[in-house]
């Protein structure tokens, strides 16, 4: 409308009347002159650009106040779309379609395919547009989003560690014994739990450890000093590979030892997502290796209350072994995503500024991280004393977060209750593995070694096979599923990403 305005006022005066009216006009009334002759801009419109993520719960735009403020904040239009099902498959047919979103995720292997193929817009050019990722970010942290040392996706920032042994407390009472803290307390501990009848039934009806396949094991292998089966540790800046570390031998002696003594769920390998759970609230083993997010929250205390009103269910510290105190693994090369951009933004320099705004908006420090954490302020949290305190959880906030957020910080907010079992999992001393920086090499069947690797090692619990042919297994994964040769790609990457020198 002002521009329209403006315009007709230029035309008048170019108009019929006299040249004497035109003079007076304008020296009677410099400032309607100087207008007309530059008319007021025109409000910029809206910039449009579109997001797609992966993830459920996400509200039509018109019930979404996280995304309406977002566009009010930054006079933007974004189109914000998520995939509840199949996101990666859905991104590929666009991409393959010629019409991929502005900003997508993207897991590892395909942010190496898509920047080869040209489909992502280099972004370390553009970081010092994004100040608060430049001032959040640590070199290490942005070499998650490197291919061949060129910056090609943001990683969103990591999780934080939050599993560790949980047990029966409780328990531990009824059979006199204190919370273990070395390997052998903890199988003196599992064979009461599994003997002494715990929980006073009468009956022999409950097992010492639950869990869900060899990952119910983490915190023992930690203590005899090797990460879970199938990781890349750095051992004297060499690159390590856990599942034939020496020390696995002496963990699988000792699993097996456990499982001998019939004190582990029978169950354990084919226990499926929260089986194990489960079987553990409902006091049929009173010990599992868990995140916090399982066994601790307010619900599900209540839960498992419900079923046994005495039932108290405790982190336990990592365990002491031979290979020293630690629980478990931490990859530091997590990430729940990397964010990419379009390469064909580089041809609109408007919508990839708009863009460059946005995922720095998102990121701390600031109120764009505020509100893709928390929503909206006196809707969805309050602040008291300068903390912000969450009323009304906007539970699907988390597609927005991007670039996710402190993670300490974030989850001792919104659950606050449970900041010690939060800051307790944290503060776990762990093993350091890098999966997530190694790529497979080419030429090799992953799924085929993986397979392989777990029927083993499945054995060798169970005393199907001897432990006295752990040699030789190895000798079959490094000559028939070519170990050496993940080995190689994982000291590239390793050295690609600044973790190995």
């Amino acid at each position: 409308m002002i521009g329209t305005f403006g315009m007709g006022a230029v035309l008048s005066g170019c108009g019929g009347d006299s040249g004497s009216k035109d003079k007076t006009a304008t020296s009677a009334s410099p400032g309607a002159a100087q207008a007309a002759k530059s008319p007021e801009p025109k409000a910029k419109e809206p910039v449009k650009f579109s997001v797609f993520v992966g993830g459920s719960g996400l509200p039509t735009p018109d019930k979404d106040p996280i995304l309406q403020q977002l566009n009010k904040d930054l006079n933007m239009d974004m189109e914000f779309t998520a995939a509840p099902s199949d996101y990666a498959q859905q991104l590929n047919v666009k991409i393959a379609g010629g019409t991929p979103p502005d900003v997508f995720i993207l897991t590892r292997d395909p942010m190496k395919t898509y920047s080869q193929q040209g489909v992502l817009l280099e972004l370390g050019p553009y970081l010092d547009k994004m100040p608060n990722i430049k001032q959040t970010y640590t070199d290490a942290m942005l070499n998650m989003g490197r291919v061949d040392g060129k910056l090609f996706a943001i990683p969103a920032r990591p999780d934080v560690p939050g599993q560790t042994f949980w047990i029966r407390n409780d328990w531990l009472a009824n059979v006199g014994l204190k919370s273990p803290a070395t390997t052998a307390e903890f199988k003196q501990m599992l064979i009461a739990f599994t003997d002494k009848d715990p929980d006073g039934n009468g009956k022999k009806d409950t097992y010492g450890l639950t869990g869900n396949g060899l990952g119910a094991f983490s915190g023992l292998f930690s203590a005899f000093g090797t990460a879970d089966p199938g990781q890349y540790m750095i051992v004297d800046n060499k690159v390590v590979y856990s599942t034939t570390a020496p020390q696995m031998k002496e963990a699988l002696a000792f699993i097996a030892e456990l499982v001998a003594l019939k004190v582990v769920d029978p169950e354990i390998m084919a226990n499926q997502g929260t089986k194990d759970r489960e079987k553990a609230i409902k006091g049929q083993a009173g010990a599992l290796y868990r995140h916090w997010g399982d066994m601790g929250k307010t619900a599900q205390v209540e839960e498992y209350k419900s079923i046994n009103p005495k039932a108290e269910w405790v982190q336990l510290d990592a365990l002491t072994g031979p290979g020293g105190k630690l629980q478990g693994i931490w990859d530091k090369g997590q990430t729940p995503g990397r964010v990419a951009l379009s390469k064909s933004l580089e041809k609109n320099p408007d919508k990839l500024n708009k863009v460059l705004e946005y995922l720095n908006y998102i990121t701390d420090p600031g109120k764009g991280q505020t509100l893709v954490n928390y929503g909206i302020e006196g809707t969805n949290y309050k602040v008291e004393n300068g903390k912000i305190v969450v009323t009304n959880a906007a539970n699907y906030s988390i597609l927005h977060q991007l670039t996710r957020r402190n993670e300490q910080e974030y989850l001792s907010t919104k659950f606050p209750a449970e900041s010690p079992l939060i800051k307790f999992a944290v503060n776990q001393p762990r093993i350091s593995v890098y999966k997530e920086f190694v790529s497979p090499p080419s030429g090799v069947v992953v799924e085929d070694k993986t397979r392989y690797e777990t029927e083993e090692l499945t054995k060798f619990i169970y005393g199907t096979r001897p432990l006295s042919q752990f040699d030789d297994f190895v000798k079959t994964l490094n000559d028939t599923y070519k170990l050496p040769l993940y080995l190689q790609q994982a000291e590239k990457d390793l050295k690609a990403a600044g973790v190995l020198k």
